[in-house]
């Protein structure tokens, strides 16, 4: 009785000793991704906070975030009513000495001319005494963020090589002259559609600017209009350069503004640490955008804004 016993109980246990093999082996692989037993992986330290949202803890957040950047929004709110603006919109601006002839239409017939718009009158309030006003010019729908359009530069060339050429083939067809075969220097279409309407403020209320004014023009500082790590490091001159040596042809668009009648230092740069050159070189990121002409200092009173009109408009194209 006893060894049949024996056997049964061999033929009970067997089985059950293979399947706890097969535990083992769970067992085992269950404990390879088991966490340490420790304070850090058991997440008990002693400085361990355990965040339990409430509605309570949720509306006193707020309350307290919103006391916290009320009055930062109340003084700037101040700051900005306090902000004097005067915007001057002269795209459409007729063509001075009292014609009805728009000068946009006038630059569409002969690219090479300069249209002088009439004069707008702008009142400087009291209440700017003694501040420093910036004058700014704006584009909308030009698209500078344009990846083509940025990318149409030569940054080695602007920090002093002539020769060099861009990093991309976007540079074309503002690379080369393809008369001369001489670099274009700057050259890309960034430099090339150059912002070319050039600005005067004058005393009084003189809309025709071929009267004689007694009072000199209002001084428009040109000299701080851009960041000095650009003046510095992004922008600089090639050594001994001289603007007239004609080892280099100016951009393809700017041959208009060169020598003759036409020459004008204020409309095209002879160098490219020409601030406002550097303002326009440095694209801005929408397709509606402003940018520092200058800092002026006016007295309270009436002045008269006389804009020299150049740009070309080209409606629903990318120039």
């Amino acid at each position: 009785h006893y060894f049949i016993q024996s056997n049964l109980r061999m033929k009970l246990v067997l089985p059950c000793a293979c399947m706890k093999g097969d535990d083992e082996d769970e067992e085992d692989q269950a404990h390879l991704n088991k966490p340490r037993d420790n304070k850090l992986y058991q997440q008990r330290l002693k400085p361990c906070c355990m965040l339990v949202i409430t509605t309570q803890k949720v509306v006193t957040l707020f309350v307290l975030t919103g006391l916290l950047f009320l009055p930062i929004g109340i003084a700037l709110l101040v700051q900005s009513t306090e902000i004097y603006e005067y915007d001057v919109n002269y795209t459409n601006c007729y063509k001075n000495g009292g014609t009805k002839t728009f000068c946009y239409k006038d630059i569409e017939d002969n690219p090479t001319t300069t249209c002088v718009c009439d004069g707008f009158v702008i009142n400087i309030p009291e209440r700017v005494k003694g501040k420093q006003l910036m004058l700014l010019y704006g584009l909308k729908n030009y698209y500078q963020n344009h990846r083509l359009y940025r990318q149409s530069q030569s940054f080695e060339q602007l920090l002093g090589d002539i020769d060099a050429e861009c990093l991309t083939d976007y540079c074309q067809p503002y690379a080369n002259d393809p008369i001369s075969n001489k670099t274009y220097y700057p050259k890309g279409a960034v430099a090339n559609s150059f912002f070319t309407d050039t600005f005067i403020l004058r005393r009084g209320n003189e809309k025709d600017l071929s009267a004689k004014d007694p009072s000199p023009d209002v001084v428009l500082d040109t000299s701080d209009i851009t960041w000095k790590s650009d003046r510095e490091d992004k922008f600089l001159n090639p050594p001994n350069f001289n603007p007239n040596s004609g080892d280099f042809a100016w951009p393809k668009d700017w041959t208009k503004w060169q020598g003759g009648a036409n020459y004008d230092a204020n409309v095209v740069p002879d160098t490219v640490t020409n601030q406002h050159f550097i303002n326009w070189m440095n694209v801005a990121a929408f397709p509606s955008f402003t940018k520092l002409y200058a800092k002026i200092n006016l007295e309270p009173g009436e002045y008269t804004l006389h804009v020299f009109y150049s740009i070309l408009l080209v409606q629903n194209q990318f120039v």
